[in-house]
């Protein structure tokens, strides 16, 4: 058997260090904004093209499958060369932001959105391939989602505190402004990436289904409990009588706050711990979504909300440490991705059908099912013999 904290393949690579950490948390946060600020931008898509939600729905969700699109074709390809790549593509995405707010109509929008999470889907694939084959990875990728999740997450509440007039004609100006904050660190994330030599060096493997597929599994049941929830905020909180423009404000501070569930991975004993981490957080997902559709007011509601976001973090960076732990080059985990996008498109696709036939109770019941049979596949991919 293994050292617990040595990758399935053999690692030949050191730990990282803080800095190298912080790199690759600027490089993440610009790389994920789209998924976190996704209701900012429909709501400023329908306000400045006066379009309904599903046409604005559509048009941010094109930044999503860029992103998808360069995870699923391109990692190879741009764990080569990922120094220079990271330059670029962190350049190319704060100009597409810029572009965006520029845009006359919904159709050169999309395709400034679409361009977006093109270079979006490189950054991820730069960190994918930083995190591949490396010891202590969980405490990695519990630090680089904690500290990219705060960044997105009080670029939300910032926006959100402003005035919904001004957003919907700069929101895009100020998310590249905000980016080019951290634009330098983000882009020299690319020298932590797998170099050619190292890649090289690397011992051939085949993928190990075993394990794979339930790790997969996981993602897709826990990806869908999250945005299923998540695109049903907006109805629960109006049958509450919550005001619509205090919702999205809500959901970000909920967001900002739930991200301190990475820290369950973060701590020296994580590893051993994992599993039990990941049961426990399972189940707090499970109760609190059940608990959410049955709340009776906005205390209720918030907390609910929180719980759910924070088993969500405390879930994420051991799937995504897993994963590098079975990847040499970060394109396993790059290609990995794009099934958790799929499987957030079905929790938002099913969300309202399910409202509409189950009920409040019946939904959120159908949801905590899904958090409970997560479970025994987090026992197969996490197990001992897989360790």
């Amino acid at each position: 058997m293994t050292d617990s904290h040595t990758p399935d393949n053999a690692s030949v690579r050191t730990d990282l260090s803080l800095r190298a950490l912080l790199r690759l948390s600027c490089a993440y946060a610009v790389a994920t904004n789209g998924t976190l600020l996704m209701p900012l931008f429909v709501g400023v898509v329908m306000r400045r093209f006066g379009v309904g939600d599903d046409a604005a729905t559509g048009i941010a969700a094109l930044e999503i499958a860029g992103i998808a699109i360069s995870c699923a074709i391109f990692p190879r390809w741009i764990a080569r060369v990922p120094r220079r790549l990271a330059w670029i593509a962190t350049l190319a995405t704060l100009l597409a932001q810029l572009a965006s707010a520029w845009m006359p109509d919904l159709a050169t929008l999309g395709a400034a959105r679409l361009v977006t999470g093109l270079f979006e889907g490189v950054l991820f694939v730069v960190v994918a391939a930083s995190l591949s084959n490396r010891p202590a990875a969980e405490r990695a990728w519990g630090v680089i989602i904690l500290v990219s999740g705060v960044i997105d997450c009080a670029l939300l509440v910032a926006a959100y505190a402003l005035p919904q007039d001004f957003i919907a004609r700069w929101v895009f100006i100020i998310v590249a402004a905000a980016f080019a904050l951290i634009a330098w660190p983000a882009a020299a994330a690319g020298a932590d990436a797998v170099q050619p030599v190292l890649a090289q060096a690397a011992p051939k493997h085949t993928i190990r289904w075993g394990i794979l597929i339930p790790i997969w599994a996981v993602m897709i049941l826990v990806y869908s409990v999250l945005s299923a929830q998540w695109a049903l905020a907006d109805v629960v909180g109006h049958q509450l009588g919550i005001a619509p423009e205090r919702i999205g404000p809500v959901l970000a501070l909920v967001s900002l706050l739930g991200t301190v569930g990475a820290l369950a991975a973060s701590h020296r004993r994580s590893h051993e711990l994992r599993r039990p981490i990941l049961w426990t957080s399972e189940l707090l997902m499970a109760g609190a979504v059940v608990w959410f559709f049955v709340v009776h007011g906005w205390a209720d509601f918030f907390a609910a909300q929180l719980l759910v976001s924070f088993a969500f973090y405390a879930v994420t960076p051991f799937l995504t440490s897993r994963l590098s732990s079975l990847d040499a080059d970060g394109s396993l985990l790059s290609r990995s991705i794009v099934i958790t996008f799929a499987a957030a498109f079905i929790g938002t696709a099913l969300a309202g059908t399910m409202l509409t036939q189950l009920g409040g109770l019946g939904c959120g019941i159908a949801l905590g099912v899904c958090a409970l049979v997560a479970m025994p596949f987090t026992a197969k991919a996490f197990g001992r013999a897989g360790a």
